[in-house]
């Protein structure tokens, strides 16, 4: 199994326009093949057992919320099959259009990891 994380800083006024993207988003992903796609909110970003927090080692501005994207994918392979079809389909396009009018895209932390255990 392997997945995609993102960790967004979204401006606490476009929260729900980024939500609504996100939702579109991944409905398009699930279409193409991805086991899963799911946004998280918040709800709790201090630091705990002796960890740094999430408010802490992400720095957002006053006005930011942390939201943090995970999509899930059978392996490797599988993944960069679902992904060609996703960077096909014109309508991803257009909501990456829309994603950058709401956040700084350069700003968002991404990876790609296999699973471990």
């Amino acid at each position: 199994m392997c997945g995609a994380i993102y960790i967004c800083r979204v401006p606490r006024a476009r929260v729900d326009p980024f939500l609504r993207i996100q939702q579109e988003a991944a409905e398009l992903y699930k279409t193409h093949g991805a086991l899963d796609d799911i946004t998280w909110t918040p709800a709790d970003l201090a630091p705990k057992y002796g960890c740094i927090g999430f408010q802490d080692a992400l720095s957002p501005g006053g006005d930011e919320v942390i939201l943090v994207g995970i999509s899930i994918f059978r392996d490797r392979a599988y993944h960069d099959e679902v992904m060609a079809r996703v960077d096909a389909d014109e309508r991803i396009v257009t909501l990456y259009r829309e994603l950058t009018q709401l956040i700084d895209v350069s700003k968002v932390v991404r990876g790609e990891f296999d699973r471990a255990i």
